[in-house]
């Protein structure tokens, strides 16, 4: 479940921007990203059990906070930058790695034509001299070529939420958590509503070190 949750949540993106392996990527800095903590999404799953239990109810919960407690990806980007210029990665070597601003590109095609000519013509030239080599250069173009489909794999799973900017209807979730707060106690131990989010806050002190104590290899 922890592989599957990386491969669909910007972990994934973190992760590959923390091992140096990403040095830009697709998509609009200015779009809103619609991001929940998962305790948030479980205290909601937990609270409409409750709320439906021994009822034919067919109600759809959007779990989201581009309504309540909209988030850019620029500030995903500066918290990254900010985190890692604290806190610099280590080479396998021992060495520093140096913090650099990770490079957005709004569009597809461009995106396309820059890895094209910075990586995969470079990789078509090495593969045409292993092969004339009896593969002598095997192991690293194989290194390389597999960071690189990693890279193209990892764009076509956020290809659908790169452009999209737009907001979910959560009111029957508000609603919900309106009637929760009847019960102060519960509503404070079941929490889940996103404006109590500070984005910055959370994604600095919380996800970002989270993702690099649990899930960085």
């Amino acid at each position: 479940m922890k592989e599957l949750g990386i491969r669909r949540t910007i972990d994934s993106v973190i992760i590959g921007y923390a091992k140096g392996k990403i040095t830009c990527f697709f998509g609009d800095l200015d779009n809103i990203m619609d991001v929940v903590p998962g305790d948030m999404v479980v205290n909601a799953m937990m609270a409409t059990m409750a709320a439906h239990s021994g009822q034919p109810a067919e109600l759809v919960y959007h779990m989201s906070s581009s309504v309540r407690n909209p988030v850019t990806y620029a500030t995903l980007e500066h918290c990254g930058f900010r985190y890692f210029l604290a806190n610099p990665r280590v080479g396998r070597d021992g060495s520093v790695m140096p913090t650099k601003r990770l490079r957005f590109i709004k569009s597809m095609v461009g995106f396309r034509v820059l890895m094209t000519l910075r990586y995969k013509l470079p990789l078509e030239v090495m593969h045409l001299v292993n092969l004339l080599s009896c593969g002598r250069l095997a192991r690293g173009y194989n290194e390389l070529n597999r960071k690189y489909k990693f890279v193209m794999r990892l764009v076509e799973l956020y290809k659908p939420y790169a452009y999209f900017d737009g907001c979910f209807d959560d009111l029957n979730m508000e609603r919900l958590r309106m009637a929760t707060k009847k019960d102060d106690a519960e509503a404070k131990m079941f929490g889940f509503d996103p404006k109590h989010i500070d984005w910055e806050d959370y994604f600095s002190s919380i996800h970002i070190p989270g993702v690099m104590k649990y899930a960085f290899k």
